[in-house]
């Protein structure tokens, strides 16, 4: 199915997924960056609780795009034009956007956990790997550093 008739037949509902997807690990963060001392918090922002939650969402956008035939047919190769072409659909782009905030918060959950066992609070780090995924690390391994702390 073209992408321009994906996005002027269902635009409206891209766009309420797009934010709920932006927004489904929110209250996660807000809560690491707030609340960090929480029992609460500190039970279910840990790497293996949460990410694979949200992994359920990111199946059912890949049943509804399978079951709607709007993924296009990758299988014939693979190389950057395929992924690319691959990345421009737009229900393709919503789960490759839900794996990218299931990352950030499986990588921000462990920066989370790591800070409790040290016993520092690390509000920025969490903010940044919110926004940006995996750049929160240097900021983060310096803060370590600093801190004359192992990584282990």
């Amino acid at each position: 199915m073209p992408v321009w008739l994906i996005e002027s037949v269902g635009g409206g509902e891209l766009q309420k997924a797009f934010y709920l997807i932006a927004f489904m690990t929110a209250p996660v963060w807000l809560a690491m960056v707030f609340f960090p001392k929480q029992p609460i918090v500190k039970h279910l922002a840990h790497p293996l609780v949460l990410p694979p939650c949200f992994c359920v969402v990111s199946g059912l956008l890949l049943w509804n795009a399978y079951q709607n035939g709007v993924l296009p047919s990758w299988l014939s190769g693979f190389g950057y034009k395929e992924a690319q072409n691959f990345s421009r659909q737009p229900m393709a782009f919503l789960m490759l956007f839900c794996n990218w905030q299931i990352v950030n918060l499986a990588l921000g959950t462990a920066m989370y956990q790591r800070a409790l066992r040290g016993k520092f609070r690390m509000p920025i780090e969490l903010v940044l790997c919110w926004v940006f995924g995996a750049w929160a690390l240097l900021p983060f391994a310096i803060r370590l550093l600093v801190r004359g702390e192992r990584f282990r």
